[in-house]
C-alpha cells in the first residue's frame, strides 16, 4: 500500500460495498465510511487541542464540583453536619433548661432519671451535658485536626464517626451520671473532625471557585438534622432512645464510607501518594463518562516544588506573633468567635422554653430560620461590605435580645422577636467564617482559623448556664446575650474590612 493509501483521508477501493461481505468491520456505504472517518478526526483534533493538565487546580477546574463523584463527596461530607447537630443540640429536649414538669411529662430527661430536678443553682448538672461536650472538642477535636494532617483526612473522619456512635450508644446505658458524661465528653471530642476535617477534605477536592456554593449543603444539612430532632422527640420519648438513635447512624455511615470515601485529592497530591491520586482520577473518569487528558508526574512534581517553600509550624507562630497586625487581628477575632458561639449555643438549647410556646414549635422554628443565613449570606457578601454588615447583625441581635428583656412570655410577639435573634446569632455565626478566611495571610490562615475555632469551645461551655441567670432576676439571660451582642459590634469595628 502506498503512503498515499495510508492517508487517514483516503478510502481504499477494498472498503467499497462490493467487499462488504469480507470487510464486515467497515461501513457498508461510501456514505458511512466518509462519516465514521470525518468523526475519528473530529475526536483526534479534539483531544490534541485540550490542554494537558500539569496541577492539582487544573484538575480540579477539569473535573468541577457538579460531576457525579465531587458531588458524592459534597453530599457525603455534608451528611455528617446533620449528624453532629443531631449530637450537639440533643441536650435541648434531653436535658431541657429549667426543666421543672415532675408528673405526667411528654419526654422523660436526664434529670428525672438521674434525680437532678432539684437541684437550682447556677451550675445545674444536668446542663454539664453540654459543656463536657465542647469541653472534649476544646480539649481533644483539634487533636484530630493535626492527626488529619499527619495520617489524612478520610481515616481520622472514618474513626471519629466510629467513636461518636459507639460512645454515644453506651451512654445511653450508663447507670449514673458521671457515665453519661464521660460518653459526652468522648463524643465531643469528635465535633471538631466532623464538622472541619470533613469540610476541608470537601473543599480539597473541588475547584475553589465552587467552595462558597457547596458550603449552603453544610449549611442546609445542619439545619435538617437541627429540624430534625423535634419529630425524632416524639417518637422517642426518652433521653436514652433518643441518645441512642442519634447515636447509632454515626456507625452505620462511618461502615459505609470505608467501602466508598476517597481520601482528599489534594492531601494525596501533597503526601505524594500517586495511588490514591490515579485511583482519584480513575473513579472521576468512571461515574463521569469523560476521560481527562493530564500527566500524572506534572502534577506530583509541581507539587513537590512547592512543598519546599512551607513554613514550619514553629516558623509560622514565630510569624504570628511577631506580626503586630496579625497578632492584634488573632485576638480580636478570637474573642468574636467566643462571644458569637455563645450566643448562637444559648439561644439553640433554650429553644424548646421560649415563653409560653409549645416546645416543639418553637424548636423546629429556631432550625428553620437559620436557612435563609446559610442560602443568602454567602451570595449578598459578594456585593455587601463584610464589617458593616456583620456590625449589623451583631447590633439587630442585641436589639432584639434587649427587646425580649422587656416583653412578657405571653406576649405574641415574643416568639417573632425570639426568631430574629437567632436568625441573627446564625448570621453572625457565618460571618465568623467567612471573615477570617479572608482576614487572615494565606500562610497562617488554617492556622489563625485554627485558634478561633478551638477557643470558640470556651463560649459553647458557659452558654448552658446563661439561662439559669433567671433564677436571680427573670429575663436577665436576654439582658446578658443583648450585652455580648453589642461588645460583638464594637468589637467588629476593631477589625479592617477585607473586601476589596
Amino acid at each position: 500500500m502506498s503512503e498515499e493509501e495510508e492517508d487517514v483521508g483516503y478510502t481504499s477501493p477494498l472498503m467499497s460495498p462490493h467487499f462488504a461481505h469480507s470487510t464486515s468491520s467497515y461501513p457498508t456505504s461510501s456514505e458511512g465510511i466518509g462519516k465514521n472517518q470525518k468523526n475519528q478526526m473530529k475526536s483526534m483534533e479534539e483531544e490534541a487541542n485540550v490542554p494537558v493538565i500539569t496541577t492539582v487546580d487544573e484538575l480540579l477546574k477539569a473535573t468541577t464540583a457538579w460531576r457525579p463523584y465531587p458531588l458524592f463527596i459534597i453530599f457525603t461530607m455534608s451528611f455528617l453536619w446533620s449528624l453532629c447537630a443531631l449530637s450537639a443540640i440533643s441536650p435541648a429536649f434531653t436535658a431541657p433548661a429549667g426543666d421543672d414538669c415532675e408528673n405526667n411529662c411528654s419526654f422523660y430527661t436526664i434529670q428525672h432519671d438521674f434525680n437532678l430536678t432539684g437541684s437550682i443553682s447556677l451550675l445545674e448538672p444536668a446542663e454539664l451535658t453540654t459543656s463536657i461536650y465542647f469541653l472534649g472538642n476544646l480539649l481533644i477535636g483539634q487533636l484530630f485536626a493535626v492527626l488529619a494532617d499527619r495520617f489524612g483526612r478520610r481515616p481520622i473522619i472514618i474513626l471519629s464517626l466510629l467513636l461518636t456512635g459507639i460512645a454515644g450508644s453506651l451512654g445511653s446505658l450508663a447507670p449514673n451520671f458521671p457515665l453519661l458524661l464521660v460518653a459526652r465528653f468522648i463524643q465531643g471530642s469528635c465535633y471538631t473532625p466532623l464538622t472541619t476535617v470533613n469540610y476541608v477534605l470537601s473543599g480539597e477536592s473541588i475547584p475553589h471557585r465552587s467552595q462558597s456554593l457547596t458550603s449552603i449543603f453544610f449549611g442546609v444539612s445542619w439545619v435538617c438534622g437541627y429540624c430534625f430532632l423535634a419529630p425524632l422527640s416524639v417518637w422517642f420519648p426518652t433521653w436514652r432512645s433518643l441518645q441512642f438513635v442519634t447515636s447509632v447512624p454515626n456507625v452505620a455511615v462511618a461502615l459505609f464510607l470505608m467501602m466508598t470515601l476517597p481520601e482528599s485529592l489534594s492531601y494525596s497530591v501533597e503526601k505524594n501518594d500517586r495511588k490514591s491520586v490515579a485511583e482519584w482520577i480513575k473513579k472521576n473518569e468512571l461515574f463521569s463518562c469523560r476521560k481527562l487528558n493530564y500527566n500524572l508526574d506534572a502534577v506530583m512534581s509541581i507539587n513537590e516544588e512547592k512543598a519546599e517553600q512551607r513554613l514550619t509550624i514553629f516558623q509560622m507562630f514565630r510569624e504570628i506573633l511577631g506580626d503586630r497586625s496579625i497578632r492584634r487581628c488573632m485576638i480580636v477575632e478570637t474573642c468574636l468567635w467566643i462571644l458569637t458561639f455563645m450566643t448562637y449555643c444559648a439561644l439553640s438549647l433554650t429553644s424548646t422554653s421560649v415563653g409560653n410556646s409549645d416546645p416543639l414549635v418553637s424548636f423546629t422554628f429556631s432550625g428553620v430560620v437559620e436557612l435563609p443565613a446559610y442560602l443568602f449570606i454567602p451570595i449578598c457578601l459578594k456585593w455587601a461590605k463584610r464589617r458593616p454588615t456583620r456590625f449589623l447583625c451583631h447590633l439587630t441581635g442585641a436589639l432584639a435580645l434587649l427587646t425580649m428583656y422587656f416583653l412578657s412570655p405571653d406576649t405574641s410577639f415574643h416568639l417573632i422577636i425570639w426568631l430574629i435573634a437567632k436568625l441573627c446569632a446564625a448570621c453572625c455565626y457565618i460571618f465568623c467564617f467567612i471573615y477570617a478566611a479572608e482576614l487572615f495571610p494565606t500562610f497562617c490562615r488554617s492556622c489563625c482559623i485554627g485558634v478561633c475555632s478551638t477557643c470558640c469551645n470556651i463560649g459553647a461551655i458557659l452558654a448552658p448556664h446563661i439561662f439559669a441567670i433567671d433564677a436571680l432576676a427573670p429575663g436577665s439571660q436576654f439582658l446578658v446575650l443583648a450585652s455580648v451582642g453589642l461588645t460583638c459590634s464594637v468589637l467588629t469595628w476593631f477589625q479592617k474590612e477585607t473586601k476589596i
